[in-house]
């Protein structure tokens, strides 16, 4: 049975909706998940409004990698171009193979896939050791395991998105087209709320060929994860794919080679805690010499005994290097990944190793796994927008406090740059935490992965809609939320994220026209920091949108019999209108913290209401 869970809160007209919350507000839940097409627990609905409850922490990182160019000489480039031209073969080898076996058979018990699989790998660490080492070769299994495991991950969200748009357009569809209707049958349809259909004969045409383009798509995709086959390029399908249009990319084919060649440079070495340093397959030593044990056909360009190279130039860690020393000192394990960057010399070494992950609610007596955790104590409320980061200052009960904070973040350019615009303006962010006092942020938790594969039929029609897409598409969520939760981390600030549905609405409603500079997104900063706090979106009724000293106070006894009365609302007793006011004598209780007026003084000290 589907229960509303904003029950007796007021449902914003979806005409009304204007920006990301009329994105937000396109989707449908009930208590047991999400409701496509009006379809919940099996029984069709009108209308479901979405949840709007829950508060989760951001887990923390689950590691820490830190990176430093290292100056090479000749010799060393070639050495290092032999050994990742040889681990790059083996491992694209046995890429290809694992992306195309088939999964083993579900009709076997838990013992005998456990068997199989074993068995599985045992032939791949055979086939690999002998043409490297047993180091090599379980480094190499790990990384292509984990990016096999991705590319499925991915290809089961992409179907799934697939079965939505297709169930979208189907609604769509069975409905008639705005044109066929008369007056009379569209208020009909208005008051029963059934699905719109199309406005036009035409529309509905090319909504039909896209209809059949997604089913084929979906076709495809299920017979591929039928089979246990997935699409993985290395060096990534983005760049593989731009060799065809390297005029749009404003790219000529000797740079996109360096590029491509760039990209899927890679040697990777894992660590374990019984090596010295950490790793003895790429060993880092404190004072930062770096030696590479080769592979076992490439043992003769050895430098240095055993099997080792020894590269030339020293690795310096600027970043959280006492943390990394203290690690390879302490017998803890660190992975070393060496790669290159196009048109640049050297190579760049990056320290990786995994982090004790400890479960929110275990130092918490108040909640089991699972419920929400509210903030206790003044938050920051944050929301996030194309272009630009609102911010909102609240106290321990709810209470904006201090102006309205906008940053801005600027995301032309390359990828590394719109990286180091988002790292600057989350610096910005917990510079101003910090500066107030503040040890816990609320965030959106967005994702917008559902709403780009139905964008078209949820997020406006023509150039108007498109441009929204673009925006909603050119919001780094992901970036924005990870770099965050990193950063955050390390200054010691919690981080919350809370559901933004309605936040844009109720925020303009109750958050935005009492107070002076407040924008919209600041409004829905507002609504996500109460969130946060466990309190509601929606102002108490009577409280006073502007402190009395903020604007002018009529004086006192200086008032004619023709001017007219002055209207002072809720501070004043019931019956009493303009400068007659409630009884000097009369007391007034009113809780610490509370959002009520509080008297202006006046002249000679005499205090006006």
């Amino acid at each position: 049975m589907c229960k509303d869970p904003a029950k007796g809160a007021r449902a914003a007209s979806p005409r009304r909706r204007s920006g990301l919350d009329g994105l937000r507000g396109s989707w449908r839940f009930c208590w047991s998940g999400l409701v496509v097409g009006g379809v919940c627990d099996g029984v069709v609905v009108g209308s479901v409004r979405r949840r709007w409850r829950g508060v989760k922490p951001v887990a923390v990182p689950a590691g820490v990698a830190i990176s430093t160019r290292v100056r090479t000489t000749p010799e060393d480039d070639r050495v290092l171009g032999l050994v990742a031209g040889h681990l790059g073969w083996l491992r694209r080898s046995d890429l290809a193979a694992v992306s195309h076996s088939p999964q083993v058979d579900r009709g076997l018990d838990a013992q005998g896939r456990r068997k199989a699989r074993r068995t599985r790998l045992n032939a791949r660490k055979r086939a690999l050791t002998g043409k490297s080492s047993a180091r090599w070769a379980s480094a190499i299994i790990a990384g292509n395991d984990d990016q096999v495991r991705l590319a499925r991950d991915g290809q089961y969200r992409h179907v799934v998105a697939l079965r939505a748009a297709i169930i979208t357009l189907e609604a769509r569809l069975a409905a008639p087209t705005d044109d066929t209707l008369t007056v009379t049958e569209r208020k009909a349809r208005r008051k029963t709320k059934a699905v719109k259909g199309y406005p036009t004969q035409a529309e509905r045409f090319q909504k039909q060929r896209r209809i059949q383009h997604l089913r084929a798509e979906l076709a495809r995709a299920e017979e591929d994860r039928a089979a246990g086959r997935v699409h993985v390029v290395e060096g990534g399908k983005r760049l593989a794919r731009t060799r065809q249009h390297l005029a749009a990319a404003g790219l000529t084919e000797p740079r996109w080679r360096e590029q491509w060649a760039a990209a899927r440079w890679r040697i990777t070495a894992n660590g374990s805690t019984e090596e010295p340093f950490g790793n003895l397959t790429i060993t880092l030593t404190p004072a930062g010499v770096i030696s590479v044990r080769l592979p076992k056909p490439l043992e003769h360009l050895a430098n240095a005994p055993r099997g080792r190279y020894v590269l030339s130039g020293a690795a310096l860690f600027g970043h959280r290097a006492e943390e990394w020393a203290t690690r390879i000192k302490g017998g803890n394990s660190v992975s070393y990944t060496i790669t290159r960057q196009p048109h640049r010399g050297g190579v760049y070494l990056t320290a990786s190793w995994a982090l004790p992950s400890v479960p929110s609610w275990v130092s918490r007596d108040d909640g089991d796994a699972g419920d929400d955790v509210f903030a206790v104590g003044p938050v920051v409320g944050v929301d996030l927008n194309d272009g630009h980061i609102a911010l909102r200052r609240l106290d321990r009960y709810g209470n904006p406090v201090g102006a309205a904070r906008r940053i801005d973040i600027d995301l032309s350019g390359s990828s590394a740059r719109r990286d180091a615009q988002v790292r600057h303006a989350i610096a910005r962010l917990l510079h101003y935490a910090r500066q107030h006092g503040i040890t816990v942020i609320a965030v959106e938790d967005l994702n917008f992965a559902d709403a780009r594969t139905t964008g078209r039929e949820t997020m406006g029609r023509g150039q108007r809609g498109k441009r929204f897409r673009r925006a909603v598409s050119g919001i780094p969520t992901a970036v924005f939320r990870n770099r965050l939760a990193a950063m955050a981390a390390r200054a010691g600030i919690e981080l919350l994220a809370v559901n933004p549905a309605y936040s844009s609405i109720w925020g303009g409603q109750h958050w935005q026209h009492p107070y002076l500079n407040v924008t919209r997104h600041q409004a829905a900063a507002t609504v996500i920091g109460r969130r946060a706090q466990g309190l509601s979106a929606r102002r108490r009724k009577g409280v006073t949108p502007q402190r009395p000293e903020d604007h002018a106070v009529r004086a006192t006894n200086q008032t004619g019999l023709i001017s007219p009365p002055a209207t002072t609302g809720s501070r004043h007793e019931p019956g009493t209108r303009g400068a007659t006011s409630r009884r000097p004598h009369s007391t007034r209780t009113r809780l610490p913290g509370r959002a009520t007026a509080t008297p202006a003084t006046a002249n000679n000290g005499q205090q006006h209401l």
